[in-house]
This record gives C-alpha cells, structure tokens and sequence, in this order.
C-alpha cells in the first residue's frame, strides 16, 4: 500500500500577506543592490575619467615647466648677448677704442711709431 501523504496549505489571508510583504521585501532589495552597483559603476566611471584628465594636465605642466625653464635659460643668454653688443656699440663709437683695436688687430701705428709683436710666452 501506498502511503499518500497530502499536505494541504491553510489558506488565509495572513499567510497570503506574509508571502506579499516577503516578496516585496525581496523585490525592494534586489532594487537597491541593483541602484547601488548602477551607481557604483558610474561613479567608477566618472573617478576613473577625472583620474585620467588630472593625470594628463599634471603631465601637460610638467612639459610647460621644463619648457619655460629652458626659455628662461635662453632668455639669460640672449640678454647678455644683447649686454655684449650693446656695450660693443659704445666701444665702436668711441675713436680712442677703434683706434686700439685697429692697433691690435691689423698692426696700424701712429705716425712714427714703431709696433712689435712679441710671441705669447705659454708655460708648458
């Protein structure tokens, strides 16, 4: 012989209830896990981009700053280069430094002078 056993469920409308507000708590929790890992995404997303962009400007101006270091590198060169000449075209204007210069330079004397070029003395 067979043995049936035969459950059978009460049905009332609080047990009816009970399963409503369980699947509804199910229902609300499988929402919100779903917001939150949504929301984590994009603010993984979005920290990842400005993560990225700051990476890049902070690149950018380390490039800028050596740049500018070189230019103010040359820039002091150039400055006193223009010093130089500067200088260099006051001298050319006064007849006293042509003078000496052409007396250097291209052996030119005064009349009746008399130049002699001696050799460097060099300490080997």
């Amino acid at each position: 012989m067979e043995r049936k056993r035969k459950v059978r469920e009460l049905d009332s409308s609080y047990i009816r209830q009970y399963e409503q507000v369980s699947d509804e708590k199910i229902r609300k929790q499988k929402g919100l896990i779903r917001r939150l890992t949504a929301l984590f995404l994009i603010g993984a997303v979005v920290g990842t981009m400005i993560t990225m962009a700051i990476h890049t400007q902070v690149k950018a101006l380390e490039e800028k700053e050596e740049q500018k270091q070189e230019l103010q590198a040359k820039l002091k060169e150039l400055e006193d280069e223009q010093s130089f000449l500067e200088q260099e075209v006051i001298n050319y204007n006064d007849l006293e430094y042509i003078a000496e210069v052409a007396r250097r330079d291209y052996f030119l004397s005064k009349e009746g002078e008399t130049l002699f070029k001696l050799p460097n003395a060099s300490s080997d």
